[in-house]
């Protein structure tokens, strides 16, 4: 805790630094210092002393630049896309971008990247911030790293080849990696890359979705289980060959690391092979170490290293997980059986580390306590195993290796199968949303103080210590009485969503989406940008929202629905609510199939439900012909003297028929969501003066190419003294209504 403390304290607060030294003193004062923990606050403040050296950067971002960089071992070549952290040689950290120009230009990087140094010019940029809260933060991203810009490459001019012991052993590694790709069936590559290499490009959205499901992620991320294997399986062959026992502990001292240069680097491979070789040399000199002391040290160290990993999830994730199996050993010890033991150990990991999986991911898999305790066994003891086998006999003996790939290949397959059928399952993922950062505290304080109680003898009615505060989080949204409506930046684009007190319906309008145009082979990217994934659904899981009662898409534009397919796939959607006729079009079509368990309706003019106090009308369409924007689906939801307008991307004429026909019920809107995102060919003088809102929203993205919102329309909101807000420079925009007050928060 010491070292956390001081560790952020150095990158955010340092005032936090004063709370280090009182509790520092009180524990001297008290006589209860223990030697780790002096040890861990000195290297905690030499930690902090390096980073504020760190902090010094005189390098001038102002100008172009033009010079020599490296990237990082986990670079990533996607589509026409480079990215990744690099060091500027001579300078600082930074994240560099760069879109590849042309497939022999792809060819020829990715062929250089992994061993060279090369020559690039470009300009720097400040990170874009995040559309709200709940989203991917690259500015965060980018500093949690130690990097400070982002280097926006313009062109590539060279390459020189580097001969250090780090470059050859990533020279090594994408050998490796091309290996697998040339010898290994396509449906097994994927994971080979990501247990062997720790590479997990090749892994597809939909498959990554079902990990998540079953809350066996971690299994692919090369940690513990991992290591454990391959020292054993090195330790074995190498006393098979009657080395000493003593010469056998120093080669593993000296092949460990190399092999977490080779396995991707990552926080959790450090970890373990950090505690090995800890355990080894101890066993060398003689030493007898508790464990617990040896995790300390290895905390300790990695922050001194490294004090920037303190932010990664993976340093988090397996540090906490470790820290609760190792205090918990002694219980662990006393299971008779294997198979009890392994439950026991999947629950106190994802029991200790649940309140951290909700602050960083909003979700927690509830399967991941049973489905564990069946995968796990079974990728240690076969399919780890068995890959680490077959990459050998591709090396090897060709034959060998196309035999058991003709045996394994489908038994793969199989229980691929199984994981599909069980992700399938309903009601796998409890979604309370993000707690604060205080929030996270209370819950993880919960789980200690439920650790402490069963240490001394465990009754099943202390789970209550654990299960109240959880399900109190869960319960909040139900206990909050406002009213609120979100405008969400997707970019040039359309969503809304709309939260009834007490959380008594939830209603989505539209979920933005990109308008994909047509890209060479090269171009195409395996993990092509979704705004539905990467954008609406944060937010909804966020707020911890897992049903979604009615999902409206007011007509059949890639901008307002191209991202309800990955919506569909990620929540549970009551009802769908189409324009009539939109159904027949070719982006509806694609999407129908993910539809099935929706109830799908057609709502036109007239239609309308009540919920409390609020009430829905649709006020457009008028007939069931679609043709386009003039044919978008209106709403208009009033409570009391509350009321807002959702226009689609209605333009002049369906404006024209609006007021012709409720010029009474339209006038003094509170909020306007400004149709076709304030577009020339709508927001006509007549309809914002029948209208006259209070408040209107733009809802287009930065720098668009349609220069929306227009000019002229933008004139004539100030001409009308009619207020507004533009998502592209407002980010996502929050109104909340609670006792007759409406409030406003903005992202930006």
């Amino acid at each position: 805790m010491a070292g956390a403390i001081a560790t952020h304290a150095a990158h955010e607060t340092p005032k936090l630094l004063v709370f280090m030294a009182l509790l520092f003193c009180w524990m001297l004062w008290k006589k209860e210092v223990p030697m780790s923990f002096i040890i861990i606050l000195l290297f905690s403040l030499t930690a902090y002393m390096i980073q504020d050296v760190r902090a010094q950067d005189s390098f001038n971002y102002s100008k172009a630049f033009s010079g020599h960089l490296k990237f990082d071992s986990n670079y990533t070549v996607d589509g026409d896309g480079l990215r990744g952290f690099a060091q500027i040689e001579g300078g600082p950290i930074v994240y560099a971008t760069y879109r590849i120009k042309t497939a022999e230009e792809k060819e020829a990087l990715e062929a250089i990247l992994y061993k060279s140094t090369i020559r690039v010019s470009g300009l720097f940029e400040e990170p874009s911030p995040p559309p709200h809260r709940y989203a991917f933060d690259m500015g965060n991203y980018v500093k949690k790293n130690g990097a400070s810009k982002i280097l926006a490459i313009e062109s590539v001019k060279g390459a020189k080849e580097d001969q250090t012991i780090s470059s050859k052993l990533n020279s090594q590694r994408e050998k490796i990696k091309q290996h697998i790709r040339k010898t290994f069936p396509d449906g097994l590559i994927a994971e080979a890359e990501a247990l062997i290499v720790g590479e997990q490009e090749k892994m597809t959205s939909e498959e990554q979705q079902i990990y998540q499901t079953l809350g066996i992620t971690h299994l692919f991320a090369i940690s513990g289980l991992h290591v454990e294997i391959v020292a054993g399986g090195i330790y074995f062959l190498l006393i098979r060959l009657h080395l000493r026992k003593e010469s056998v502990l120093l080669l593993m001292l000296f092949v460990l690391p190399l092999y977490a240069v080779l396995a991707g680097g990552a926080p959790s491979v450090w970890r373990s092979v950090a505690m090995a070789s800890a355990i080894l040399l101890c066993r060398l000199l003689g030493v007898k170490m508790p464990i617990a002391e040896i995790l300390l040290i290895s905390f300790t160290v990695s922050l001194f290293w490294n004090p920037y990993g303190f932010y990664n999830i993976g340093f988090q994730l397996s540090y906490g997980a470790t820290f609760a199996i190792i205090y918990s050993l002694s219980f662990l010890a006393k299971q008779t059986s294997v198979l009890k033991t392994g439950f026991f150990i999947t629950c106190i990991s994802q029991l200790t580390l649940y309140p951290l999986l909700l602050f960083h991911f909003y979700e927690l898999s509830l399967s991941a306590f049973v489905v564990n305790s069946l995968f796990v066994p079974l990728y240690t003891l076969v399919i780890l195993p068995l890959n680490f086998f077959l990459l050998v006999a591709t090396f090897v003996f060709q034959p060998l290796a196309e035999g058991a790939f003709a045996v394994y290949e489908p038994l793969r397959e199989i229980v691929g199968n199984a994981m599909k059928w069980l992700a399938a399952l309903p009601c796998q993922m409890w979604n309370p949303g993000k707690p604060s950062l205080g929030g996270a505290a209370l819950l993880m304080v919960s789980v200690l103080v439920f650790y402490s109680m069963a240490e001394r003898g465990f009754k099943w009615r202390q789970l209550l210590i654990v299960l109240v505060p959880a399900v109190g989080f869960s319960l909040l949204p139900y206990a909050d009485s406002g009213l609120k409506v979100t405008f969400l930046d997707v970019g040039q684009g359309d969503s809304a969503l709309i939260e009834l007190p007490h959380r008594k319906g939830v209603y989505l309008i539209d979920s933005g989406g990109l308008l994909r145009f047509e890209q060479k082979e090269f171009q195409q990217r395996s993990r092509p940008y979704e705004i539905g994934r990467q954008v609406v659904a944060p937010y909804l899981k966020g707020r911890g929202i897992s049903e979604i009662d009615a999902f409206v898409l007011s007509h059949a534009d890639a901008d307002h629905a191209e991202g309800a397919e990955e919506i569909f796939q990620l929540f549970s959607i009551q009802e769908l609510h189409l324009s009539p006729g939109s159904a027949d079009t070719a982006l509806m079509k694609e999407l129908l199939p993910y539809t099935t368990e929706a109830d799908i309706r057609f709502p036109g003019r007239g239609s309308a439900w009540q919920l409390g106090s609020v009430k829905f009308t649709y006020i457009a369409p008028s007939d069931a012909t679609y043709e386009g924007n003039n044919d978008s689906l209106v709403l208009l939801m009033e409570n009391g003297t509350f009321r807002v307008l959702f226009t689609g991307d209605l333009e002049a004429d369906g404006e024209q028929e609006l007021v012709e026909r409720y010029s009474a019920a339209l006038k003094d809107i509170t909020v306007l969501k400004v149709g076709h995102h304030g577009s020339k060919t709508s927001s006509s003088e007549t309809f914002l003066s029948a209208v006259s809102p209070a408040l209107s929203v733009f809802s287009a993205g930065r720098g668009n190419r349609y220069g929306h919102p227009s000019q002229e329309v933008v004139e004539r909101f100030e001409q009308l003294q009619l207020g507004t807000l533009n998502t592209a420079e407002s980010g996502t925009i929050e109104i909340t209504v609670k006792n007759g007050k409406a409030s406003v928060q903005t992202m930006r």
